[in-house]
Order: structure tokens, then sequence, then C-alpha cells
């Protein structure tokens, strides 16, 4: 199966899962106390737990083949995503850049994306007992699999299923 997803580097042979997210551009016109203004403005919309957030600047993409087995399920379709960005996108001017007007919003784009994440097995500080972590290259963080509750479902499903 060949995904679009972040140009990130392996940081050692290990799983990767590939969650679903959903990136739309948009340019945004209106009116502040300091006159008329155009902005565009990156969302990343959550195909799985829905929700939309803004984006600084999105790294590189590949397109990449990698096991269906891997990929998680998105539960938004396309449209949701847009709608979900835009409601976000709008109410983000209405409410936080104080809009003097009704904002005027125009997709510029969107495309569907997968963020790896990659399980590592670590060794406690003190103990011996290996801590299973989830790492995402994008950001180069890494935390517990038990913060990321879908991530860890989906894990506990797939090796049920092996």
């Amino acid at each position: 199966m060949k995904l679009p997803v972040f140009d990130c580097h392996n940081k050692e042979e290990s799983t990767s899962v590939y969650y679903p997210q959903f990136a739309t551009e948009w340019l945004v016109e209106y009116r502040s106390i300091f006159g008329k203004r155009k902005e565009k403005i990156t969302m990343m919309t959550d195909r799985v737990r829905s929700g939309s957030s803004i984006a600084d600047k999105l790294p590189s993409f590949i397109t990449k083949e990698v096991e269906a087995a891997a990929v998680m399920e998105a539960i938004m379709d396309k449209q949701e995503c847009i709608d979900e960005a835009f409601e976000t996108v709008r109410r983000y001017y209405l409410h936080h850049a104080r809009s003097w007007s009704v904002p005027k919003i125009k997709q510029l784009s969107s495309s569907a994306i997968y963020v790896p994440y990659q399980l590592i097995e670590k060794s406690g500080r003190w103990s011996k007992k290996q801590k299973i972590l989830l790492y995402e290259p994008m950001t180069d963080s890494a935390d517990r699999i038990e913060k990321f509750p879908e991530i860890n479902q989906f894990i506990k499903k797939e090796v049920a299923k092996a």
C-alpha cells in the first residue's frame, strides 16, 4: 500500500504504525483593528479522534510503500475533515484574532497524510523491566504508549491477530 507520509528518519529498526491525518491550507481575509489583512493558515485534522489544530509548518512528504496492517483506519472522510478544519479556522479568526468582520475563508489545498509512530522498547532507569515507548520522528519525541489509547488499542488488536 502506497501512502503519503512525513519524510522522517527512523530512530532504530522498529515497528511503525501510520496514523491518519488530513492537512488543509486556507487563505483568510479579515478586518482587524489595523485594517484589512490576508493570511495563510495550515490546519491538521485528526482522522481518528476528530478535531483540528493549527500547524506552523508542515515537513516534507514522501510516498512510501507500507504494510496495510500497519495503517490505522481513518474514521472521518475527506469532506468531514474539510468541514472540521473550516469551522476551526472560522472560530479562530472570530474569537482569537478578533476579526471586526466576518472572515472570508478560501480553501487552497488539502491532502490526506499519515504520521509514522515507531514502537521502541527501553529498559527502565532503575529496574530491568522493559517499557514500550511510542516515538514520533516528526517531533523527535517519545512517550509511554499508554498516553495514546487509540494507537495502543490498534497495536493490541494487531498483535492478537498475529
